[in-house]
């Protein structure tokens, strides 16, 4: 704006007008002051005034059209994972249903020969016995494995923490695979010191993680005798390595496996059975004891999966 004030002849005494502006006046006779003060609006504050609403505009508009861009993707993105799960759930059960019947479908059609006698000798009856007793355990561990593992996304899983020396403990799983594999004339090489590899963990729980990764490892190397698990003190933690010679895991699955009712592409390529929850299971409880599951592989060529737990004392 511009000042004025004028006397009473019309003359400026002090400060200057703008002509063709609004004018605001105050005559002498209402400030009591000898002079009319005139004020007057500077050039362009009109063409400012408008230009600074327009860009007070033109920001508002854009905020609102990234805030509904913002807001459109990431609801497209939570109906997408919505799908995703939806459609990993799908599968899952269809695993599941799979796993179930095959062991049911085993232990009917032998409990019905071994009922209606039509067992040839008595060879042929223990070996259906014996049959029975393995699927019997398999269906066992299946449902074992789901109930552990609704327990676990619940946050009921409950820990009883006690001393373990982890070549107890591999020993131990690994006996409960022997007579299955020894059959297909595959065997687990055990490679680890005999004493001093001890930590805090709860022996059930290991054990199920344990044996997921041997479980694993034998399933996805099918066409391989051997696979290997070793145990050893690293650092501050006993290192329980699982290692297989099959197909692999490709570098942009490794973190997506551990996440539940997730399955590499080799499976579904190699059509490999499974629940996809087995890898999502050891990551919760490696995770409980304080500890840390890693995995190194390379396609075509195999994977190491390594549990690291702390050592006794350090949890």
């Amino acid at each position: 704006m511009r000042c004025a004030a004028i006397d009473g002849e019309g003359r400026v005494l002090a400060g200057g007008r703008q002509p063709g502006s609004p004018v605001a006046l105050r005559i002498a006779a209402d400030s009591e002051l000898p002079w009319t003060l005139q004020v007057t609006a500077a050039p362009h504050a009109a063409e400012s005034g408008l230009l600074a609403g327009q860009r007070f505009l033109f920001l508002a508009t854009t905020v609102m059209v990234l805030f509904l861009l913002a807001g459109g993707y990431f609801i497209a993105r939570a109906i997408r994972r919505e799908m995703e799960v939806a459609r990993m759930q799908s599968e899952f059960v269809s695993a599941v249903s799979h796993e179930f019947r095959s062991p049911l479908t085993s232990m009917r059609q032998l409990s019905e020969i071994l009922a209606l006698g039509r067992a040839p000798n008595e060879e042929r009856r223990r070996l259906y016995y014996e049959t029975l007793v393995r699927e019997t355990v398999r269906l066992q561990r299946l449902v074992e494995a789901l109930l552990n593992f609704g327990r676990m996304e619940a946050g009921a899983r409950q820990y009883r923490f006690e001393e373990l020396d982890a070549a107890r403990l591999v020993r131990s799983v690994a006996a409960e695979f022997e007579p299955q594999i020894a059959g297909e004339g595959r065997h687990i090489e055990l490679a680890g010191a005999e004493s001093g590899c001890r930590m805090e963990a709860d022996p059930e729980a290991m054990s199920v993680a344990l044996r997921n990764l041997v479980d694993n490892a034998l399933k996805y190397s099918p066409g391989e005798p051997a696979v290997w698990v070793e145990w050893g003190v690293d650092r501050e933690f006993v290192a329980i390595r699982v290692r297989d010679r099959g197909a692999g895991i490709a570098a942009s699955e490794r973190k997506a496996i551990f996440r539940r009712f997730v399955r590499g592409r080799a499976a579904v390529e190699g059509n490999v059975k499974g629940s996809g929850v087995g890898l999502a299971m050891v990551r919760h409880i490696v995770a409980a004891h304080g500890g840390e599951i890693t995995v190194d592989s390379e396609p075509g060529r195999g994977s190491t999966f390594t549990m690291l737990m702390p050592a006794m004392g350090r949890r």
